[in-house]
């Protein structure tokens, strides 16, 4: 079974003459009606109420919005859940795939209100009889079916799906309205805007008038990802509001890393709601001071266990007789979200969540403390907790591990706090007026907070080290979507191969603080690393043995030719540590010197193009702020004076004089 690709993309010339179509924008007046359903089924604005009209949304995030997560963004105010994207291709034929992603035994929450509902289930495809096909296991189990338009990453190009498929027109009618009039569940999907509006426009139309209930617009194109994203364009999402919003309901996506950014969105776009990727994940708390008692009322409805879980790790916060709001909060310590994440995974009935998802969370929530310069330890630490495919640990074992290490964080955040690293009172949820008076507008390290986008110059090295632990749902998901594409190609060739080691040179692995200042420190460029007292035997060097015991005999290496013990690098190093008297070289602790010299220019290089990266990052988001402001005095003041005008445009009937 193979997934046939679409076509490839126009050609620079062949997409400008396309593009000429699109320079007259459409009308509401003008829209193509949507096709006929066979199937009687709530439709745009009647889906909408029918979910409760919900504004806060978790946006699909790839093993990131799974039912544990979605439970805890709905305890702290989301009031509307996407699932993560599924491959339409892997659930519709997989028998293993489907149980792993949804969880649909009879236990189960996934998808069961009020739990978890309203829900989104949200599907790649570029073939629309796989897509249907995966639709139909989950008609019951959620309130509407989304098709991503939007996923911009290198895994969305070499399979054909998500915002590759923005040029596929015609693909995206028939994926859409196939399921539109053979489906039960109402279809909706999410996408990208161009870099024209005009286009846009079109586009948005186009989804629309192929029988999509509701529309997510992502106010960013698919070239602008990850560290090069920039801002999201609220005048473009505002464009598509009014054009589609009379026929059905738009959410806007995009621009809120914060709970601040929330009202404005809304207000800016007159999008219905506003959907949270990455501010949700940093922070579950963004929707919090909009509706927490949405929030409260959600919890009192969940499962005994699970309340109680929840209540525990509120005990936790030590507040000490304090208090906090409730209602406005938005940024809690890490711990507190930590132990309540953990306390839903523990007590959900029968879904286990996968290590890969509590890892990542946990990474993002704690970045902050990580980010401020402590307990770098732990977050090795956290690399290894869960163990491995071959551990042999359980799933209880698995999140008992995790649950040690974020009591072991706490102790260490209390301990920070005693020490007054910490402010005595930041112990419980803050609100923003808060951090705005107590803190002098400075969340603290142990609290969780938005995730500062930093956009790097061009020149400078990819940075992977806030998404390294997303990389094991990224690859596990590159295999399984290979096994549609060549369902029997062995394991070896769905995963880039890694480039053999020779077998004369041993992979060897030095410890971070090897580079950081030992007196004599060899680079990893050669491949080669010291070892304490002697050379490994294998390295290929004839005397290295011999010479260790004294009978003189040279390393065959050339780089041996300048050294004063006759050896290369590595040998070098092996015989001047295992000597007992001291033994010098020269060149090679020049060369040494010279390496710690280059490494420690290069960090420092680092640290100023990151500090230099988060300055600008932070003008970024004091200039917008204050642009937005700007706007929104200049619509009161024109509401003023319009409310004004009404007022002297009334007629005054002048009393009646006396003896008329």
């Amino acid at each position: 079974m193979t997934v046939s690709a679409p076509a490839l993309a126009p050609s620079a010339a062949q997409q400008a003459l396309e593009d000429e179509k699109y320079t007259v924008p459409p009308t509401t007046a003008t829209l193509e009606p949507q096709p006929a359903s066979q199937h009687v089924k709530l439709e745009g604005h009647a889906l909408w109420k029918s979910m409760g009209e919900p504004k806060y949304i978790v946006a699909p995030m790839v093993d990131q919005s799974e039912l544990a997560w979605r439970i805890l963004s709905r305890v702290h105010g989301a009031n509307l859940c996407y699932t993560p994207m599924f491959h339409a291709a892997l659930f519709a034929t997989q028998p293993k795939y489907q149980p792993e992603m949804f969880d649909l035994s009879p236990d189960s929450l996934e998808g069961v209100a009020p739990y978890d509902r309203p829900l989104v289930v949200q599907f790649c495809a570029n073939d629309k009889d796989q897509f249907l096909a995966a639709a139909k296991k989950v008609e019951g189990r959620c309130d509407a079916v989304d098709l991503n338009l939007g996923c911009p990453q290198g895994i969305a190009k070499r399979g054909h799906y998500g915002a590759f498929l923005m040029e596929h027109w015609d693909l995206i009618r028939s994926l859409i309205s196939n399921l539109h009039e053979n489906l039960s569940t109402p279809i909706i999907a999410k996408l990208r805007v161009f870099p024209s509006l005009s286009k846009t426009l079109h586009y948005a139309s186009h989804v629309y008038s192929s029988g999509a209930q509701l529309l997510t617009i992502h106010g960013r194109t698919r070239e602008a990802k990850g560290q090069q994203a920039g801002f999201a364009s609220w005048s473009k999402i505002k464009s598509v509001v009014d054009l589609i919003s009379p026929k059905v309901p738009v959410l806007a996506n995009g621009g809120c890393p914060s709970a601040e950014e929330i009202g404005p969105c809304l207000e800016e776009t007159g999008a219905y709601g506003v959907m949270s990727a990455e501010g949700n994940l940093y922070n579950p708390m963004i929707f919090a001071p909009h509706n927490a008692a949405e929030g409260r009322a959600y919890t009192a409805q969940l499962p005994d266990a699970m309340r109680a879980a929840l209540l525990a790790a509120e005990n936790e916060l030590d507040l000490g007789g304090a208090g906090w709001d409730r209602d406005a909060a938005a940024y809690a310590p890490c711990t507190f979200i930590a132990q309540q994440y953990l306390a839903i995974v523990r007590t959900l009935p029968s879904t286990r969540t996968a290590t890969s998802a509590i890892k990542a969370h946990l990474y993002k929530l704690f970045r902050p403390i990580w980010a401020a310069g402590r307990y770098g330890e732990m977050r090795e630490s956290l690399g290894k907790a869960g163990g491995g495919s071959g551990s042999g640990l359980t799933h209880e074992e698995r999140v008992a591990q995790f649950q040690a290490w974020v009591d072991d964080f706490r102790e260490k955040i209390k301990a920070d706090r005693a020490a007054g690293l910490l402010p005595p009172d930041s112990n419980r949820p803050l609100t923003h007026a808060e951090v705005q008076t107590l803190f002098g507008g400075v969340i603290p390290y142990s609290h969780c907070q938005p995730y500062l986008r930093v956009t790097k110059p061009q020149d400078a090295k990819n940075e992977d080290e806030l998404f390294k632990v997303d990389g094991e749902a990224k690859r596990k998901r590159e295999v399984e979507e290979a096994t549609v594409t060549d369902p029997d190609a062995p394991v070896t060739q769905r995963h880039k191969p890694s480039p053999p080691s020779p077998s004369s040179t041993p992979s060897l692995t030095l410890p971070t603080s090897y580079h950081a200042g030992l007196a004599h420190s060899t680079s990893l460029a050669d491949g080669h690393a010291p070892a304490p007292s002697a050379a490994p035997a294998s390295v290929a060097c004839a005397g290295s043995g011999a010479a260790q015991e004294g009978e003189g005999d040279k390393c065959v290496n050339a780089a041996a030719a300048k050294c004063a013990l006759g050896a290369c690098k590595s040998c070098c190093a092996a015989r001047r540590a295992g000597a007992e008297e001291s033994t010098g070289c020269e060149f090679h602790e020049d060369k040494e010197r010279k390496a710690g010299e280059r490494d420690a220019r290069k960090k420092e290089a680092q640290r100023v193009r990151r500090a230099a990266g988060e300055k600008k990052a932070r003008e970024n988001e004091a200039r917008l702020k204050v642009e937005r402001e700007r706007k929104r005095a200049e619509r009161e003041e024109k509401k003023q004076k319009e409310e004004e005008e009404k007022g002297g445009k009334e007629v005054v009937v002048p009393k009646e004089t006396e003896g008329q």
